[in-house]
């Protein structure tokens, strides 16, 4: 699969799939490292020495772990497979919750509750709403039974303010709780709007490109096909562009193209999709018969040919388009229609310009 055919999502984690599952080990190597320095210095309460082995061992297992799925996650493609960041995601978040669970009762400050964010921001940029919300909910959980089972290492001190710090504690730990979900949410959700939109649409003109093309008319033809519902192609491609770009300079040339997608955007109805084809050809999928396509290929032309391009504030700039109107008929492929509609647009181009054609002539030496 070519990396430009991916969802926007997932090419973003394979870009970064190996920064995420090698961090979280390596969050966890420097905290087993910095524990066990802080106890040889003699700076930390003692810790048994079996229990703090144990605690560096698992420590290197996880780096193991890590270094596993990033030599195993890749498939001959370079695409990362999608079973292994499955299981890489799951992994980590049971990494996770176990380094949370082993430090709280290793670190002596009733504080380290605080620290509950840091445990889940890592978790935070896969994107995964739910595989926050478990290890958030993981941690939380576990935390809770450290407070009420026995453990008086991260319960406030036992005085007259003990309910209150305890309730401040509940209160800041929902914060964050709530907080590291809604950034995963609105992170992943604005992350792939941005970057659908640089994959998926024209920088130029911002009419959809070719990349999305495919899967819009693959759509649209299913539809059809199962008769739930027509479309129609309309190919449009600017007359005497290029005398355009040669009389006034590409600046000008730029300035046509965009204003002719905003008025065959203005032209179609929101289901209907607009595509910059390449150069100055674009294809607009209608979801409609071919009476009430020709009716907006009408108004697209009739439009375009009255627009005016204001070029360097002084000299009014007009063109023209032709465009080839392909209907689905039963049995036809999309690549038919395709090529139904580019040979009509040529065949219009050749035939007068500044028209719609809907039909060819028989073959013949004036239709060949």
């Amino acid at each position: 699969m070519d990396k430009m055919e991916m969802a926007a999502l997932d090419a973003y984690l394979n870009r970064v799939y190996k920064i995420i599952v090698l961090l979280i080990p390596a969050y966890c190597v420097c905290a087993a490292a910095s524990i066990t320095f802080m106890q040889a210095s003699g700076w930390y309460p003692p810790i048994d020495g079996t229990l703090l082995a144990l605690f560096d061992a698992s420590t290197l297992v996880y780096l193991a772990v890590g270094i596993y799925f990033i030599r195993t996650g890749f498939g001959a493609d370079g695409i990362v497979r999608p079973d292994k960041l499955r299981a890489a995601k799951i992994t980590m978040a049971v990494i996770i919750v176990i380094q949370w669970n082993a430090i709280s009762y290793l670190w002596p400050f009733t504080d380290f509750w605080a620290y509950f964010l840091l445990f889940t921001i890592v978790e935070a940029f896969f994107f995964d709403p739910k595989l926050v919300a478990l290890t958030s909910t993981a941690i939380v959980v576990s935390l809770a039974i450290s407070w009420f089972l026995g453990s008086d290492m991260l319960l406030p001190a036992q005085d007259e303010l003990f309910a209150m710090n305890l309730m401040f504690r509940v209160v800041g730990l929902g914060l964050m709780l709530l907080s590291v979900n809604v950034i995963t949410y609105l992170g992943g959700k604005f992350l792939v709007e941005e970057l659908e939109k640089h994959a998926n649409y024209d920088t130029l003109t911002h009419l959809l490109n070719r990349r999305s093309l495919d899967t819009h008319l693959q759509a649209a033809h299913a539809l059809a096909r199962a008769g739930q519902s027509d479309f129609c192609l309309l190919l449009l491609d600017i007359d005497d562009f290029k005398q355009v770009n040669d009389t006034y300079g590409h600046d000008c040339g730029d300035e046509v193209l965009k204003q002719i997608a905003r008025v065959i955007s203005t032209c179609v109805k929101k289901d209907d999709f607009v595509f910059r084809w390449g150069g100055e050809e674009i294809l607009v999928l209608l979801k409609a018969g071919e009476d009430r396509a020709a009716e907006a290929a009408e108004r697209i032309r009739r439009e375009i040919k009255a627009a005016r391009v204001l070029y360097r504030d002084e000299t009014e700039v007009s063109v023209t388009v032709t465009i080839g109107l392909a209907p689905y008929r039963e049995g036809a492929s999309v690549q038919d229609m395709m090529d139904d509609a580019d040979a009509k647009l040529y065949y219009g181009k050749r035939h007068g310009k500044d028209q719609i054609i809907r039909a060819l002539p028989p073959k013949g030496p004036e239709g060949a």
